[in-house]
């Protein structure tokens, strides 16, 4: 199959076809800013600002290696453009709590924090373009105008936080890895690196995920050369073919992999500002990085408390991401997903061409890396799972069109798949908290945490709490800081032990964790420490992720709210 190159003049269909692309790729880009007034930080939020802040306005990275930081310098951007500099604080969070409140603009930073993040969700909708483009444009612009509509996308490409940044970049370094495996010469090498290790120092995710689906497409080339490729009937033309066509040798390769690792040598190290540190001893450049490997694996042994299907957990179950990806995504997304996995594996066999694996060795990638994690906080983690659906969509739906003849078959395809995916487009501005008919009517009895509440009613709070006339607020709630100035009344910080009177908050994640706390290094959990709650008073959600209590004192009768 041929691998596009962006030459010659474009058809008019193909002109139609990455016009209505950009329009879908704009509209998205406006849902997700509409998002910034309707919802405060979550939990990540603030650290990530105080560190990038750290990176750009003192000139050093050491508040936290378990995170790289090309994320967060994008984060702390906006209001380092602002004028905001180092608040002169000894952690990430407390630093990123007084840049956020600086000059008593809380909305406005942070709004200037997440627009930061915006450029990430462009570059990830280009690349998503350009990997369908490999299977034509109609294909391409499924892909894009279903990545545009995913909630799970929408939500965090709005947050200032790493997880759509990698996603962009891991787009990016797949697009350059499926052209270096075409013709490995060292341009194509050059973008390799740079694309890799710019994904790399976003999350260290990328690293198994990249690698993972490096190995994949490795075995899918080899197996396609041995067998000797037949063209794919109406394949994209170009004027550069696959490796198959022109013949592929290491002669070719390896120079362009020694260029490659060069480049994403020095693109890494330029972004821990060529720092040189020390592991054991030993001077060494980007020693930051085997530090933050070494964070993230010591996180990953001790676990992370999540609450998952009524239970919570330190250490996580392998089936974790699997339902969650079931729960988060749209049924028309997962439906159609799923057939265009099915024919991309079909025709890869019947072809012996290498290229349509490309999305089924991404997601068999993804997946397969995070099913052993002890982390289960949050489809965020799998974000890059949704590149390979939203080009197995864009198959799946082009193929389908094709083989209903009449008008009206293809307006009833048209018309089930934007009813089964209506729920996805009234949910705004709560994507973080969307979830498909499967989760049922409550979907904080399957998940918490990132998929539901992450913080980010903060600003619905304040409302119910102005409207009930509060004047303290007792509040549980993950993070660190005074929230005062954001709920507008003076708060209490509640770790959920004792029984606290008056009015009292407490996020939904914390609810349905229970007690934790932490001994010799481990965490140890009451599930049902919270539950006197709902007996001793009367409850209002406020939001997706907040429940609000009037607790009488012990000698009063439970009131309403």
């Amino acid at each position: 199959m041929a691998v596009p190159e962006p030459v010659g003049e474009l058809s008019g269909r193909e002109r139609w076809y990455r016009r209505v692309a950009i329009a879908l790729v704009v509209v998205g880009a406006l849902r997700i800013v509409a998002t910034y007034p309707a919802l405060s930080e979550t939990v990540d939020e603030v650290a990530h600002v105080g560190s990038g802040m750290e990176w750009l306005a003192r000139g050093q990275y050491t508040f936290e290696l378990q995170h790289p930081p090309l994320a967060r310098i994008a984060a702390a951007t906006g209001p380092f453009l602002l004028g905001i500099r180092s608040q002169g604080q000894s952690s990430m969070w407390s630093e990123g709590r007084h840049v956020l409140y600086a000059d008593g603009a809380y909305l406005r930073n942070l709004t200037a924090a997440r627009l930061g993040i915006l450029p990430f969700f462009f570059i990830a909708a280009f690349f998503v373009w350009r990997l369908g483009r490999v299977f034509g444009p109609p294909e391409a612009l499924g892909a894009v105008g279903c990545f545009t509509l995913l909630p799970p996308i929408l939500a965090h490409f709005g947050l200032a936080t790493t997880d759509g940044p990698m996603l962009a970049l891991f787009a990016a370094a797949v697009y350059a890895g499926v052209r270096w495996l075409a013709v490995p010469n060292v341009r194509r090498g050059t973008a390799l690196g740079v694309s890799g290790a710019l994904a790399v120092v976003t999350k260290f995710s990328a690293i198994p995920y990249l690698g993972a689906t490096a190995v994949l497409l490795g075995v899918a080339r080899w197996c396609s050369s041995r067998a000797g490729a037949a063209p794919a009937a109406g394949a994209p033309q170009s004027t550069e073919l696959s490796g198959a066509a022109h013949g592929w040798s290491w002669r070719q390769a390896l120079p362009s992999l020694l260029v490659a690792g060069v480049a994403a040598l020095v693109t890494a190290w330029a972004v821990y500002r060529f720092s040189i540190g020390t592991v054991r001893g030993i001077p060494v450049p980007l020693s930051e990085i085997p530090k933050g490997l070494r964070d993230v694996a010591s996180h990953n042994q001790i676990g992370h408390p999540a609450y998952f299907l009524g239970e919570t957990r330190i250490h996580g179950v392998w089936y974790f991401f699997p339902v969650v990806l079931a729960l988060k995504t749209p049924l028309a997304a997962l439906a159609l997903g799923l057939l265009g996995f099915a024919l991309l594996v079909r025709r890869a066999l019947a072809t012996r061409d290498w290229v349509f694996a490309v999305p089924v060795a991404v997601a068999v990638a993804i997946v397969s890396v995070v099913l052993p994690s002890s982390i289960n906080i949050g489809v965020r983690h799998v974000l890059p799972f949704y590149i390979a659906l939203s080009l197995a969509v864009g198959v799946a739906w082009v193929w389908l069109w094709t083989r209903l003849a009449s008008v009206r078959a293809r307006v009833a395809m048209a018309v089930v798949v934007a009813a089964t995916s209506v729920d996805a487009l009234t949910i705004h501005p709560d994507y973080i908290a969307y979830f498909n008919p499967l989760a049922g009517r409550d979907p904080s009895r399957l998940v918490a945490d990132s998929d539901l509440d992450w913080g980010q009613d903060l600003f619905r709070l304040r409302r119910a709490v102005e409207e009930r006339g509060v004047d303290t607020l007792t509040f549980a709630y993950l993070g660190t800081g005074d929230l005062s100035p954001i709920v507008g009344v003076p708060v209490k910080y509640w770790d959920g032990w004792g029984r606290p009177n008056g009015w009292v908050a407490i996020m939904e994640t914390w609810y349905r964790r229970g007690q934790v706390s932490e001994r010799r290094g481990r965490h140890v959990v009451d599930p049902n420490g919270l539950l006197w709650l709902d007996s001793a008073a009367t409850a209002t959600r406020v939001g997706k992720g907040i429940r609000l209590y009037r607790i009488p004192p012990p000698s009063e009768k439970p009131r309403g709210s």
